[in-house]
């Protein structure tokens, strides 16, 4: 137990000594954040064109700065990095909430549910809305971000199509069908395809980190696997003062391939992220005109 104890003061230690020195403020300059308010200031425009109830706006708005928060992406604090493995060596649910507390970029990832939540509930509470045509042309980019369970849409294609077919002459119909043409990337196809470490980051063009995840946790299984093939080939249970080496290799299998799986689901869901945030980008940056 006193061994414990100077373990959790270690990485209490390194965690606040790390916390310290890392900046979580949007940097000055940030080019990623210039953008986004560039284009939440057009849209404020084209929702001011349109002059919608003051509820509606608002209710618009709310969601609209949830789905423009971006910035350029944060260095993963050393702290992460430390709460992570104390959370794979201990399982101590503490240091699991702390690591997830530490990273910025999770409320990143998730800030397109919050969008959708919010615009899904104007088109059920006022369903007759002069922003509908605009909130339906919304949805459908932000359901390629999503990763809540529960939201009305399953496919951000249902969104597009509704518009086309209440507003089929309209410029937004217009967009809306090119827009269902840009190759897009899912939040739970990565994730499924991250239950075997890598897949999730080859999913999202990340090819290089993929096969280096994808071999740790190969490195990691055999690891794992040898103190049972060994006690099966001796037809006998391992002993810790004669076979610790083997024991502590398997543990130290184990811990890794729980670091790595954890790393490697996180990153796939940022790479998720960034992967459409840079197919949208490159349709805004070809259509100035779309809202």
């Amino acid at each position: 137990m006193k061994h414990w104890k100077i373990f959790g003061y270690l990485v209490v230690t390194l965690l606040l000594s790390a916390c310290a020195s890392t900046s979580v403020l949007v940097k000055t300059g940030d080019s990623t954040f210039k953008y986004a308010q560039k284009r939440l200031s057009h849209t404020n425009q084209v929702v001011d064109e349109l002059n919608p109830s003051l509820e509606d706006r608002t209710l618009f708005l709310q969601a609209e700065g949830f789905y423009r928060y971006r910035f350029e992406p944060l260095e993963q604090s050393s702290a992460v990095y430390f709460a992570q493995a104390a959370s794979a060596i201990t399982d101590f649910p503490g240091f699991q909430s702390f690591a997830g507390s530490l990273s910025l970029s999770d409320i990143r990832l998730r800030s397109s549910d919050s969008a959708v939540q919010l615009w899904e509930t104007l088109l059920l509470q006022h369903p007759q809305t002069k922003l509908r045509p605009l909130t339906l042309y919304r949805l459908g980019w932000a359901y390629r971000y999503v990763g809540a369970e529960g939201l009305p849409r399953k496919s951000p294609d249902e969104a597009f199509d509704l518009l086309i077919k209440e507003e089929p002459a309209s410029s937004l119909a217009s967009f809306a069908r090119e827009a269902k043409n840009v190759p897009w990337k899912s939040k739970s196809t990565a994730a499924t395809r991250s239950l075997l470490p890598g897949l999730g980051q080859m999913y999202v063009g990340e090819i290089q980190s993929g096969v280096v995840r994808l071999a740790i946790a190969v490195v990691a299984a055999i690891a794992i696997a040898t103190p049972f093939y060994e006690a099966s080939r001796r037809n006998s249970e391992l002993k810790w003062d004669q076979d610790w080496q083997l024991i502590a290799t398997g543990l130290g299998g184990l811990i890794v391939l729980s670091f790595d799986y954890t790393s490697s689901y996180q990153d796939s869901m940022r790479g998720v992220v960034q992967w459409n945030d840079r197919a949208e980008l490159e349709f805004e940056k070809s259509h100035p005109e779309a809202p």
